[in-house]
């Protein structure tokens, strides 16, 4: 269709909408590709080598299973080795005994990224040459042997029911595992570990809730980048079933769940649904989640897929299941118990490096609980240890091993009330309490429940002492005090701060891939007794016994020695207040006059921190701002040797990052974006961001010791805060991309209560009020939610998942982006069609559709037509179609098969429309009729073509199944005969030849508004977390609409009598009036009867072309040529005529005379054609065919073109002569000839007179 000036003119406005809000998202898009680089974060990890193989276990396990389920044919185990590599479990010693770890692949994920982590366990565990193991698991029972499972990359993200069917196999799997490695009866249960990637994560939590699950058998599961809160593609139920399905309680204890997510470089899916802490998943003492950017020696986040191979991170994974093995065995009874489960919590987090400085107070308990207890305890309770009197400063340990030059110092624990009571009577006694930070580049001595192992001899020694002792001591053995050895699993890990470049002034970058920072010449040591720690241990002096002499193992940046420790608050300071979009906010540093704190006594630890507790949400990044103080630089020192560092933490997920090598002369602008509260997920009860800052070289022993004193503590004084709000776009977009896809649904079904096709509906919508409607509906649902409304869900799973008011501007911008989307789909498939149309007339001009007229249904199909449609053979063929259909395809996939055959449906009605437009004359009629049938086919092709990308992924997976060999029978939940039945229905209603009546009433207008907005609502409200809801959700509406197809015809409108009408209209005037002469009269009824025989010589006309150009086609569907006879030849004597013409030999006379008394003033503008009581076109009813239909004499399954010929040619005999015995309102052209011929003689003779 080729759009005139005035029609561009008119579609400006939408087309300069649509530009503009392309333009935003494009905008949007932008930022979210560049987030990484505004936030400046780069994926530092190792690469990782290997020389993988791997041995097939599938005919012993499908020989060991008892299952038949075609699943266990589906997929596949293998066991990883190494190449060229043969460990031998029997050494001259001893027989080892190996244990398994099981991974799980994800969402397309391959069997063999379990060859990262494999091969960095057998480079732990064994020698050089796989003969023995390596000292440090010379006592070790055995090493890990790792296998994998091959899922054929199975997409199990869309679809829940190959979910599950993982979840069966691994349960076989884990029981032909506890086979090939067995414990004797008396020792108990083996549990076999879990690791899984993505979606397998998943599945490994799935298995203890199949019934197919062995007791006893899993109690560890590591997950990376699992969605555990919810599901990052929610296209299914079945999916959201296997949610709800994991939140059932199950007898038993909790296995250990450990959750680490990728941050924000994970771009494949939010990482917010990984952390445990933030959706409530598991209690504490069984949970443990966090970031990679927490993740010691790594602090850099990764993407979806380097989370499994980055080196880093694989050798903790994989050192993890070697040393839980170590120091736990694999008894799942022993391993079990109370303490012992909070044990193994803390090994995991002491291997990973996760800080606890932020944690809630449930995780800092099972932490302090643990502290003493097991193989990997961080303080050493034993009364016989060391006992000292607490004045004497003479070294106790160092000494022993004959550390050169020690020095001890000693801190006395202060206790409340400090010097802030006296000022103030708000103070607390926890406002008070301190706890000790101590960092340090001395030797700690070797840890390999940490990271690499790197020799090494303790350079210094912490104890704490009481003088009531942490154990019973027998009778009579008093002494002063008891000191207690922390050991050294209690610290953590630092980098190292390396200096600012010179030119240009900033600071390296960091982390950097090419440095190993668990190596003690890169890295720094950390310990950090909390006040709950030092008061559930009676601790009242901290004594650190350390060497003066150099570090041996020097920073690698030319400094020797880093020491310093102090006393720190236990309660950090509070900055409140957070910026706006445009508006930033400053806080002065420290906040508080450093002469009140109780800390004052002593020298202040390194360590000072604040509470930001309005800055914590996930959507938003920042850019923070450190401002140098000028009295740091009144002394003119030189640059620190080990410059301060800062750590942003979130402290309801744990989230964090570091920034080490500020410039303490110069501004610092860090950019932070961590994972808080977010969308879809429950507010947490722990909040805010949490702000530390090392001040790791204060000039001491220096002529520049007095720097830094009461007047200036910090060499900052100010800290700002603004919104980043180009990555703060970024963010917006990995967390709503999903709603691009879901809302422009919504909006079309607002647009749907405008009448006329789906273009002008849409603009009408956007430019007029329809859009402030949507708007305001859209601000009305958040302030609902926000008031604490519920819709049969939880209010944070609802509209865009959050109910601040801080972003209640994130749903109308949505809708408007939706609106857009939803009219560039429009014109894409309007200019789709039209295309289509005008190559179709140009280059293939016989499959043009022909603007007939449908044939008009109002009543019920009598039972003799049900009869005859049902002894047809072509309905049995399409039923027992669609029913293979429904049981071998799932419903998905017929739904975009649906869309498919309903484009080319449109296609149809389309050509139709435009070829009954191009007509001279056109039929005003017919071209209301065709336009109505378009419109409503083109409204249902705008809502396939956004339901078909969520229906789309689930045809990949029946792909997959069926290459696999595979069958989804039809007991399966992925085949739903009610999600399809209903869009088939209403399909098949609007192919039809038919033309229906709608209904007129006003219930049926206001019922079509209600649904539609109900549908709207649904897409707004349950969209983007349940997207499936808004599918079934239409099947409603479809079902609306075929009842108000189907209604008419049990309701039929009234029929009123029809009046014999004359056929020329007349005027009643006085009797006066004298009539004019005869031959008017004659001269009327002829151009009128004149006029009636063009109209059916033109209604003849078109339905001989149809017939024919049909016939053709017909010919051509039966493998016929254009010169091929159908005459007599072409059928037998059981052929006789259908249709048997009656001949009046009689000629019909006309009037001759006409009274004015009774006639009145004749018109002669008039005709009976235009008259207000008739139609203005001949409507010909198409007769039924009786007896033996000739067409099956041609074909048993006579084409669709060859009944259409034969419809058009009877409609056309119909035309010309009238039937033997039939009765018809209108003369036939044989009748109006005569009629004619007969007229014409009467007006000759009056003509003679």
């Amino acid at each position: 269709m080729v759009m005139g000036r005035a029609d561009w003119q008119a579609s400006s406005r939408p087309l300069l909408f649509i530009a503009v809000s392309l333009a935003m998202l494009g905008i949007a898009l932008l930022s979210f590709q560049w987030t990484p680089q505004m936030l400046d974060l780069r994926q530092e990890c190792s690469m990782a080598y290997m020389h993988p193989t791997y041995v097939v276990h599938d005919a012993q396990l499908r020989a060991f299973s008892s299952s038949r389920s075609p699943v266990m044919q589906k997929y596949s185990l293998r066991e990883y080795r190494e190449m060229n590599a043969t460990p031998s479990l029997t050494t001259k010693d001893r027989t080892m005994h190996a244990s398994p770890v099981l991974f799980i692949p994800g969402n397309a994920g391959s069997f063999a990224q379990v060859r990262s982590m494999a091969a960095s366990a057998s480079d732990q565990f064994w020698a050089k040459y796989f003969d023995k193991p390596n000292e440090e698991f010379a006592d070790a029972p055995g090493p890990v042997n790792w296998f994998t499972i091959d899922f054929n990359e199975d997409f199990s993200a869309f679809h829940g029911q190959t979910l599950r069917d993982q979840a069966f196999f691994v349960n076989e799997v884990v029981r032909y595992l506890r086979e090939l490695y067995p414990l004797s009866s008396s020792e108990g249960n083996a549990t076999v570990p879990l690791v899984g990637h993505s979606m397998g994560g998943l599945v490994a939590r799935l298995v203890r809730h199949l019934p197919n699950y062995v007791p006893a058998s899993v109690d560890t599961i590591v997950t990376l980048s699992t969605p555990h809160a919810f599901p990052p593609v929610p296209f299914d139920r079945t999916i959201n079933d296997v949610y709800m399905q994991l939140e059932r309680p199950i007898e038993g204890p909790e296995p250990l769940l450990i959750s680490i997510a990728g941050g924000l470089l994970d771009t494949q899916l939010s990482s917010d649904a990984s952390s445990l802490t933030l959706g409530g998943i598991h209690a504490p003492m069984s949970r443990l989640s966090t970031f990679t950017t927490s993740v010691s020696a790594l602090w850099s986040s990764t993407d979806h897929l380097a989370i499994v191979w980055c080196d880093q991170l694989r050798f903790k994974i994989a050192r993890g299941m070697l040393r839980d093995y170590k120091h736990y065995g694999r008894v799942y009874e022993a391993r079990n118990t109370p303490s012992v489960q909070g044990q193994r919590r803390e090994f995991w987090r002491h291997l990973l490096g996760i800080p606890l400085d932020a944690a809630a107070a449930d995780d800092k308990a099972v932490a302090i609980a643990a502290a003493s207890e097991g193989p990997t305890s961080s303080i050493y309770l034993d009364r016989h240890f060391l006992h000292t009197d607490l004045a004497k400063y003479e070294p106790e340990l160092l000494n022993r091993i004959h550390v050169p030059d020690i020095n001890v110092a000693v801190f006395k624990a202060l206790a409340p009330p400090g010097p802030r009571q006296t000022y103030t009577g708000q103070v607390t006694e926890s406002d008070e309490a301190l706890a000790f930070e101590l960092v340090t580049n001395l030797a700690i001595g070797a840890n390999p429940d940490v990271g690499h192992v790197v020799s090494q001899i303790n350079e210094i020694f912490v104890t704490v002492c009481s003088r009531k002792p942490a154990v019973e001591v027998e009778q009579g053995e008093i002494e002063p005090a008891w000191c207690y050895p922390i050991l050294n699993t209690a610290f953590d890990l630092l980098p190292w701060s390396v200096p600012p470049q010179e030119e240009p002034q900033r600071a390296p970058f960091f982390p950097e891939a090419r440095y190993h920072y668990d190596h003690p010449s890169i890295s720094l040591h950390r310990l950090y007794l909390s006040h709950e720690f030092l008061r559930a241990h009676h601790v009242e002096t901290v004594r650190v016994e350390y060497t003066r002499r150099p570090a041996q193992h020097p920073s690698a940046f030319n400094v020797s020695t880093v020491l310093e420790m102090g006393w720190t608050e236990n309660k950090p300071f509070v900055l409140r207040g957070a910026p706006s979009w445009f508006k930033s906010t400053t806080w002065d540093l420290p906040g508080v006059n450093v002469l009140d704190l109780l800390s004052s006594f002593e020298e202040h630890a390194p360590l000072w921190e604040w509470d930001l507790p309005d800055m914590d949400s996930s959507l938003l990044a920042y850019t923070l701002t450190l401002e140098p103080a000028p009295c740091a630089a009144r002394l003119n020192p030189p640059p620190p040797h080990t410059p301060p560092m800062v750590r942003v933490l979130s402290q309801s997920t744990g989230d964090s990052r570091l920034f080490p090598s500020l410039d303490v002369f110069h501004t610092n602008t860090l950019p932070v974006a961590l994972h808080g509260p977010a969308p879809f997920m429950p507010v947490p009860s722990h909040h805010g961001w949490r702000f530390q800052l090392w001040l790791l070289d204060t000039y001491r022993h220096t002529v520049f010791s007095s720097t830094y004193n009461e007047r200036c503590p910090l060499p900052f004084t100010t800290l700002r805060a603004s919104v980043h709000w180009r990555a703060s776009l970024g963010l917006l977009v990995l967390r709503y991309r999903l709603a691009l896809l879901v809302f422009p649904l919504g909006f079309l079904a607002l647009a749907r209560w405008q009448p006329g096709t789906p273009w002008h509906a849409l603009t009408s919508t956007v430019l007029g009020p329809g859009m402030a409607y949507a708007l305001g509906t859209a601000i009305l649902l958040h302030v609902f939610l926000h008031l604490g409304g519920a819709l049969g869900a939880p209010k944070h799973a609802l509209g865009i998942g959050t109910t601040s008011f801080q972003f209640l501007w994130i749903g109308p911008v949505l809708l408007v982006l939706a609106a857009a989307l939803a009219l560039t789909m429009c014109a894409i498939t309007t200019g789709g069609l039209a295309l289509w149309y005008a190559l179709v007339r140009r280059y293939m001009p016989s499959l043009v559709t022909p603007g007939v007229a449908p044939e008009p249904l109002t009543t019920l199909p009598t039972r003799l037509a049900w009869t005859q449609w049902l002894t047809r053979r072509r309905t049995w063929i399409s039923i027992a179609t669609l029913l293979t259909l429904l049981i071998f395809l799932p419903y998905q996939i017929l739904i975009v098969l649906a869309a498919m055959v309903h484009a080319a449906t449109t296609a149809q009605s389309y050509m139709a429309y435009h070829e009954a437009r191009r007509r001279t004359p056109a039929d005003p009629r017919l071209v209301e009729l065709l336009q109505e049938s378009y419109t409503h086919n083109a409204w249902l092709l705008q809502f396939l073509v956004w339901f078909v990308p969520l229906h789309a992924p689930v045809l990949v997976v029946w792909i997959r199944n069926v290459n696999a060999g595979f069958s989804m029978g039809a007991a399966r939940t992925e085949h739903n005969a009610f999600a399809v039945l209903p869009l088939v229905g209403l399909m098949y209603l609007y192919a039809a030849p038919w033309s229906f009546t709608r209904p007129t009433e006003s219930v049926f207008t206001v019922g079509t508004r209600v649904m539609y907005g109900l549908l709207a609502l649904c897409a707004l409200i349950y969209g983007i977390r349940y997207s499936y809801m808004v599918y079934e959700s239409f099947v409603l509406v479809l079902l609306w609409e075929i009842a108000q197809l189907v209604w008419p015809l049990y309701h039929p409108a009234p029929v009123f009598e029809s009046i014999q009408l004359d056929d020329v209209s007349h005027l009643q005037v006085p009797p006066a009036v004298e009539a004019s002469s005869q031959i008017d009269t004659l001269l009327e009824t002829y151009l009128a009867t004149l006029d009636a025989y063009l109209q059916a010589r033109d209604q003849l006309t078109e339905s001989l072309q149809a017939g024919f150009v049909q016939l053709t086609r017909a010919k051509m569907s039966l493998e016929g040529t254009f010169g091929q006879r159908v005459g007599r030849d072409a059928y037998d004597e059981r052929m006789s005529a259908q249709i048997r013409v009656a001949m009046d030999a009689a000629i019909p006379s006309a009037p001759t005379t006409s009274s004015p008394k009774t006639e009145g003033l004749r018109r002669r503008h008039g005709t009976p054609q235009q008259t207000d009581n008739e139609p203005k076109e001949r409507e010909i009813p198409t007769p039924e065919a009786q007896g033996f239909d000739p067409l099956y004499q041609f074909s048993g399954l006579p084409p669709r073109s060859l009944k259409a010929a034969q419809r058009h040619f009877q409609q056309a005999t119909s035309i010309l002569v009238q039937k033997d015995g039939e009765t018809t309102a209108w003369k036939t052209i044989y009748e109006l000839q005569q009629s004619l011929h007969a007229l014409e003689q009467q007006i000759e003779a009056c003509r003679s007179m």
